[in-house]
């Protein structure tokens, strides 16, 4: 007699491994490749400031150097205005006598004064006025509107005494007023013209015009002589 429970438990063996999937291979692992290494690039050096083989300059010497330079003439865009200003000045004050405009150079100013009254000097000069007292210095008065060929002052309030002092005397002459004290550019006087007389020409050293007024510089050294 066949044993049934047998061929069942065979039959379902056999169905059983017929149904079963083949086993699958495992896959390969993928190979990961290992990135190539990157070769730092070395960073240029810094390029240090080259040493100013000079010593450091003291700040007394810089102060020393601007000193030195100061007011020298540049090149550039100062270039033009500095050949227009760069000619000597020379400080003069004028004066009206007779109704014209003069001047004289302040280097030997002592003083201005009103008038007063001069004492005369025996068998002096004619063009000598008297001698008056500044404080106890005696001051030569000189009549320089004679010595200009104006005639005599007829006097005024803003009459003044201008003071100077010459080769170590003090002498002083009168105008008709005292205008101001004026910076003028040496370049800016002009030859005089011959005027009047030879002494005149001689005591006049040249003329300028200032705010369109024609003014005659003179020559004290020889104005008073």
């Amino acid at each position: 007699m066949v044993d049934l429970v047998k061929i069942r438990k065979k039959k379902a063996r056999e169905s059983g491994a017929g149904s079963r999937e083949p086993e699958q291979k495992p896959q390969a692992e993928a190979v990961v490749t290992a990135p190539e290494p990157v070769v730092a690039q070395p960073e240029p050096a810094a390029t240090s400031p080259t040493p100013d083989p000079r010593p450091p300059t003291p700040a007394s010497n810089k102060l020393d150097q601007f000193k030195a330079t100061a007011g020298q003439r540049r090149e550039g865009f100062f270039e033009r205005e500095d050949e227009t200003t760069s000619a000597e000045q020379v400080e003069l004050l004028t004066f009206i006598i007779a109704g014209e405009q003069y001047a004289v150079s302040i280097e030997h100013l002592v003083e201005i004064i009103t008038p007063r009254d001069a004492t005369q000097v025996p068998n002096a000069d004619p063009t000598i006025v008297g001698i008056i007292s500044l404080r106890g210095t005696m001051v030569t008065v000189i009549d320089v509107r004679r010595k200009l060929g104006h005639p005599p002052a007829a006097g005024g309030n803003d009459a003044r005494v201008i003071v100077v002092e010459r080769a170590g005397e003090v002498l002083g002459f009168e105008v008709d007023r005292v205008l101001r004290v004026l910076k003028v550019d040496s370049a800016a006087v002009e030859p005089h013209p011959v005027v009047h007389s030879s002494e005149l020409t001689e005591a006049v050293r040249g003329v300028f015009r200032h705010a369109n007024a024609l003014t005659i510089l003179l020559d004290l050294d020889k104005l008073l002589a």
